[in-house]
């Protein structure tokens, strides 16, 4: 053995961890998606697993909101993972003392769990269970006289536990560093938590790196008044959004109807929005999709079938020729028929979008061939 790989061998008997290897093994990034297609398109399926993700942008452009589904969607998909190592466990005709172990440990733990920090204390719990929210499986912190600081040990410690899959923190914006918490009013201070926050993402990186964990971290922006040119810019530092994998933007776009029919931004009554969202910088993925939009309803949240329609025409799934739309195999690339081996056809968009919601198993297989294709681009 070379002293090289005498020294490799050093090094993971002394971290307890394959820390050090020779070559790289290349592994897909785990992702949770989002439940509109449009916004899993542009991030090529979703927000990586184990990273840090900021949120940012205008108020009520749509931040919270789609944090919430990302926990719905979360819940769902820790709990199938779960399931199928206890299954597979389970099934083991031989099973190794490892495999014992792992099995009473994933017994004794549960599925991941999900940590909210609603630091603004404004979390709509009705909305939040339209979405598909489980709040009652959800870890809640809301603070009352805790600092910045203080909020970010109790999320490093709950991670730690290697229990916890997603971390949600509403706002960083909000939260208050333990130097201003001391002071008065007529006292000022610099830098806000920026200082907190630099630590905090430094841990955070190793932490979520090692338990699977996510953290969305949702700001604000703010005027750039160091700019002579102006500006957006979010609070927080430099640090975090150096340690963010993905930073999204997020901003209201057009008003909707109940078909989805844009409406001038002057209409009383409307049905549901666009959320506009730009991809400001992304490490986990192409950076080729780096605007899209997807459609909110203000009756149950985002609006899966119509950004299914949408992302079906962009990959040839359903072809429109004026009013009219017909639909394609994903799997032989043949025009799907109906009577007398006619090509099944639809005239306007809110009538596909009816006929899949009355049609679930079509509406099931067409998901899956936008999704294959999302995944595999």
């Amino acid at each position: 053995m070379s002293r090289l790989d005498q020294l490799i061998k050093d090094f993971n008997r002394q971290a307890k961890e394959n820390i050090v290897a020779r070559g790289v093994v290349r592994e897909e990034t785990a992702k949770i998606p989002f439940s509109s297609p449009r916004a899993n398109y542009m991030l090529y399926g979703g927000l990586p697993r184990g990273r840090l993700i900021e949120f940012a942008g205008e108020e009520g452009g749509g931040k919270t909101t789609t944090a919430l589904d990302i926990v719905a969607n979360a819940q769902k998909l820790f709990l199938q993972e779960w399931e199928n190592e206890i299954d597979r466990l389970e099934e083991l005709e031989s099973p190794k003392k490892v495999d014992k172990d792992k099995l009473e440990y994933l017994q004794a733990r549960g599925p991941k769990q999900i940590v909210y920090a609603d630091c603004e204390n404004t979390l709509d719990e009705d909305w939040a269970q339209k979405i598909g929210v489980d709040l009652d499986s959800v870890v809640m912190i809301r603070p009352m006289s805790q600092t910045a600081e203080q909020i970010f040990e109790m999320i490093l410690q709950m991670i730690g536990t290697d229990q916890v899959g997603l971390v949600v923190i509403d706002s960083l914006a909000v939260m208050l560093s333990q130097q201003a918490y001391e002071k008065d009013m007529t006292e000022r201070t610099y830098g806000g938590i920026s200082m907190a926050l630099t630590l905090f993402s430094k841990k955070a990186e190793m932490l979520c790196a090692k338990h699977d964990c996510t953290i969305i971290g949702i700001n604000q922006l703010r005027e750039n008044m160091n700019s002579p040119y102006g500006g957006t810019i979010t609070p927080g530092g430099r640090a975090w959004r150096h340690a963010c994998s993905v930073r999204l933007e997020f901003r209201k776009g057009s008003f909707i109807d109940d078909k989805g029919a844009e409406l001038r931004r002057s209409a009383e009554t409307p049905a549901g929005n666009l959320v506009q969202i730009h991809i400001a910088k992304t490490k986990v993925c192409k950076p080729d999709r780096r605007t899209g939009f997807y459609t909110l309803n203000y009756d149950y949240g985002i609006d899966a079938v119509a950004d299914l329609v949408d992302t079906a025409i962009l990959y040839g799934f359903i072809r429109q020729a004026g009013a009219w739309f017909t639909f394609v195999d994903g799997d032989t690339g043949e025009v799907i028929t109906a009577e007398e081996e006619k090509p099944l056809q639809i005239q306007g968009r809110a009538n596909v979008i009816e006929y899949l919601k009355a049609n679930k198993a079509f509406w099931d297989k067409l998901g899956e061939w936008v999704q294959r294709e999302i995944m595999g681009a």
